[in-house]
């Protein structure tokens, strides 16, 4: 997948075109991060990362957010915040395996 980083200053464009690109981004975020929880969810053997691990794949998701332009604060509270939501998610198919 090619990325092509933050749009630069000197290619601007009409604001119909921008906030239409800008819908379906965000519509492609949606479908991702549903995909990405649909495959977890499937797994049926996934463990919980250490903390070690942990670390390393978020200065993985750091560093590559810096590369794109992306800011990396915000990536890094997003991931939090994804993976706190994929453990609930882990934990809450785990009860209801116990429960069946």
């Amino acid at each position: 997948m090619m990325h092509e980083g933050p749009p630069r200053s000197d290619q601007s464009q009409p604001l119909e075109s921008l906030s239409g690109g800008l819908e379906a981004i965000d519509l492609q975020i949606l479908s991702l991060l549903s995909q990405r929880f649909g495959l977890a969810a499937s797994t049926t053997a996934q463990r919980e990362l250490s903390d070690d691990e942990r670390k390393a794949q978020m200065t993985v998701i750091r560093r590559r957010a810096f590369e794109l332009g992306i800011p990396v604060g915000l990536v890094t509270d997003f991931w939090d915040r994804l993976m706190d939501a994929a453990d609930a998610v882990q934990a809450q198919r785990s009860h209801r395996a116990i429960d069946d």
